[in-house]
């Protein structure tokens, strides 16, 4: 492994480029391949340019059949890894010491093909289609910058097990709980009894299909949830605060003044952000194989902590885009090979 500090100063793009490969060569399993650079160039290259690995490969001159083949003996749950690595050294440079704020939310990529496949669930109609991959996070905000803590594949297991499986992934980090904050999509009686039994802070922006609110209220309210017992019900306290022409409804079991709390949940608002900037780290690919499709999105997810680790490392905000062109550009050079050997 080449270290950033033996790369002259002019080589900025280099070090941008061993940021995002070094990480990435690590915990891929080639055994012994030749090929196995070539694998990992492409695969970079197709996630950095929203592309198939086909078009990648052939502008590579290399096999696209070749690289296909080694991505599927991969197991896309050693990329998790490298997340877990990034937040590492997150902390090691002093970010994450303190109580964090998360923020719980999912993403649904959609999907036009046999929406029986495996991994595909159904969803509400977008771009044609009512189909999709979903996939949940949970992440914290550093510098202004979303970094995802955990992700995990949203099946046909209920929220509560999702949530419940992304906290266990922040605790073994070592990461400690301020507040957790939920879009209304999380609304869940056994989620919300599970928070106050672990003694978890929560902000929820909760659906309401009762009788109408107004702005003000700030009262203890009972779940009615059909087939529950009393005992089985969750206890919150429920505000509402008017914002512009909306009449915004939380759950929540901190004691935050109304102002407080809408301030506060504005704090997840930015994780939309963050999927587009997850986005701009996905490769394309049409295949059913959905152990294909999750290599393809964790990447996507370490890229993007890369991207924000480098920032963090930096002490300066690069744009994922003038990250993205340096390390293409790295790609197709031909000193890169002398570089990474340290010559």
């Amino acid at each position: 492994m080449t270290s950033y500090s033996s790369i002259p100063r002019r080589y900025d793009k280099a070090k941008a480029y061993l940021n995002f490969k070094e990480p990435i060569s690590s915990f891929f399993e080639f055994k012994g391949s030749r090929k196995s650079d070539d694998t990992i160039r492409t695969l970079l290259l197709a996630s950095l340019d929203n592309s198939y690995i086909e078009g990648c490969a052939q502008s590579l001159r290399i096999s696209g059949q070749t690289v296909r083949n080694h991505l599927k003996q991969q197991n896309p749950q050693r990329l998790l890894q490298v997340n877990q690595q990034t937040i590492e050294e997150m902390k090691r440079k002093g970010a994450l010491s303190k109580p964090l704020t998360l923020a719980v939310d999912w993403h649904d990529i959609m999907y036009y093909g046999d929406f029986k496949a495996k991994g595909v669930v159904g969803t509400q109609r977008k771009n044609g289609s009512n189909h999709a991959y979903r996939f949940a996070t949970i992440s914290v905000l550093v510098n202004g910058q979303r970094l995802t803590l955990a992700v995990a594949p949203m099946l046909s297991r209920c929220i509560l097990w999702h949530v419940k499986h992304l906290l266990k992934n922040v605790f073994e980090l070592g990461i400690t709980v301020k507040l957790v904050l939920f879009d209304r999509g999380c609304f869940s009686t056994d989620l919300m009894r599970y928070l106050d039994d672990a003694g978890i802070k929560y902000i929820m922006h909760i659906p309401w299909h009762k009788d109408p609110l107004k702005a003000g209220v700030d009262t203890m309210y009972m779940t009615t949830t059909h087939k529950k017992a009393g005992f089985e019900q969750a206890t919150f306290r429920l505000v509402t605060l008017r914002q512009k022409d909306k009449l915004l409804i939380f759950a929540t079991n901190t004691s935050f003044k109304p102002r407080r709390l809408r301030k506060t949940f504005r704090k997840r608002w930015g994780i939309e952000t963050s999927y587009r900037m997850i986005g701009m780290f996905l490769a394309k690919t049409t295949s059913k194989l959905y152990r294909l499709r999750l290599l393809y999105f964790f990447l996507a997810v370490v890229l993007y902590n890369l991207w924000v680790l480098w920032n963090f490392r930096c002490r300066r905000i690069v744009s994922a885009y003038g990250l993205k062109h340096a390390v293409r550009l790295c790609l197709v050079l031909s000193w890169l090979p002398d570089l990474e050997s340290g010559g």
